[in-house]
C-alpha cells in the first residue's frame, strides 16, 4: 500500500483528498503544526513545522509521494507570504529531496499564481503576472517545486474552489442569504470555477499517471460566469431571493481591506479581507482553460456551476 503525504489535510480541500485517498486503499499521513482535535478515521498524522526542514523530513520519512496544499491566504505583506507560500514549499522540497521512497510531489498552486486573464481565458502558455503577494507567492513555491530531484513533480491551478463546508463560499452564501451582496471593483468580471470534488479527482490523477509529470496545469469547468450570475445561481441553490447588487470601486474595497488588517491587527484574529484580496478584486477577469488538463487527460468532465451549488446546499 503506497502511503501519501498531505500537507493542509486538516482543511477544506484536504480533508477532502485524504477521504478520497483512504476510500481507494491508499496510506494516508497528514502534515500538521499540531495533532487535530477531530483526527479522521484511518489516517496518519505527523508534527511538522514549514520553517523546520527537519521536522519536515521525519514526517515525509516512509512516504511515496507528496500533495501540498497548505498555503498561507490571508497575511499583512508581501514577505509574509513569501515566507509562508514559497519559503515552506522550498523547505518541503528540501526534505523531500532527502527521503529516498518519495518519488512525486503534486504542488496546489493557483490561478493567482498567473494572474488575471485578459479578453479570453488564461492558458499555461501566457506569461505569469500576478497582481498579489499571494499570487507572487504561489509562483515562487511553483519554481521550489521544481527542485524536486528525488521524481517528478506536477503543478494544479486550480481557480475558486467551492463544495461543502469551505469557509469563504460559507461566507459568500451568509450574505446572499442576508440579501446583500457587493460587486467588489470589478462588477462585469468574470470567473472560473471548479468544484470540489473535480479538484480532488484531478489531484488523485495527478498521483497515479506519469502523463502529467513535470506539467503545470489550469484546472477548472470549461466555463467561465459573470459574478453577478455566480450569485443568481447560488441564491437559487439556497432556495432565497437574488440579493441586492451594490458595485464598490477599487479604491473603496482597497480601503475595506485596509480596515481589517487595522482591526485584525488589534485583536489578533485573521482578517477575512485584507488589501492583498483588494488588489485580486479589481482585476476584472479570473478566468482560465482547462485544455492543456483535458488534452493530456484525454477527458474533461467537469461538474457544472449549478449543479455544483446543488449539491453543495443539499
Amino acid at each position: 500500500m503506497k502511503t501519501i503525504a498531505v500537507t493542509g489535510g486538516t482543511g477544506f480541500v484536504g480533508k477532502a483528498l485524504a477521504r478520497a485517498l483512504l476510500a481507494k486503499g491508499y496510506g494516508v499521513r497528514i502534515l500538521s503544526r499540531r495533532p487535530p482535535a477531530d483526527p479522521l478515521p484511518g489516517a496518519a498524522y505527523a508534527v511538522a513545522d514549514f520553517a523546520d526542514p527537519e521536522s519536515l523530513r521525519r514526517a515525509l520519512a516512509g512516504a511515496d509521494a507528496a500533495v501540498h496544499l497548505a498555503a498561507a491566504l490571508f497575511c499583512r505583506s508581501r514577505e509574509a507570504f513569501l515566507k509562508a507560500n514559497a519559503g515552506g514549499t522550498a523547505n518541503l522540497v528540501a526534505a523531500a529531496n532527502a527521503e529516498p521512497a518519495l518519488k512525486k510531489i503534486v504542488y496546489i498552486s493557483s490561478l493567482a499564481a498567473g494572474g488575471p486573464a485578459g479578453r479570453v481565458p488564461r492558458t499555461e502558455a501566457d506569461p505569469d503576472a500576478p497582481v498579489s503577494g499571494y499570487g507572487l507567492s504561489k509562483l515562487e513555491g511553483e519554481r521550489a517545486a521544481k527542485n524536486f530531484s528525488g521524481g517528478a513533480h506536477v503543478i494544479l491551478r486550480p481557480p475558486i474552489v467551492y463544495g461543502k463546508k469551505d469557509f469563504g463560499f460559507s461566507k459568500i452564501a451568509e450574505w446572499v442569504r442576508r440579501g446583500v451582496m457587493v460587486n467588489a471593483g470589478s462588477a462585469g468580471g468574470r470567473f472560473s470555477f471548479v468544484y470540489l470534488d473535480d479538484l480532488v479527482l484531478a489531484i488523485i490523477a495527478a498521483l497515479e499517471s506519469e502523463k502529467f509529470d513535470g506539467g503545470t496545469f489550469y484546472v477548472c469547468e470549461g466555463r467561465d460566469y459573470a459574478w453577478r450570475e455566480f450569485i443568481a445561481l447560488l441564491a437559487a441553490g439556497m432556495g432565497v431571493k437574488m440579493p441586492l447588487m451594490v458595485s464598490l470601486p477599487p479604491w473603496a474595497v482597497y480601503a475595506v481591506g485596509w480596515f481589517y488588517e487595522t482591526v485584525t491587527a488589534v485583536t489578533g484574529a485573521e482578517p477575512a479581507m485584507n488589501r492583498d484580496k483588494a488588489r485580486e478584486a479589481s482585476a476584472p477577469n479570473w478566468t482560465a482553460s482547462p485544455g492543456l488538463w483535458e488534452k493530456t487527460a484525454g477527458a474533461g468532465a467537469w461538474t457544472p456551476l449549478e449543479e455544483g451549488i446543488k449539491k453543495t446546499f443539499s
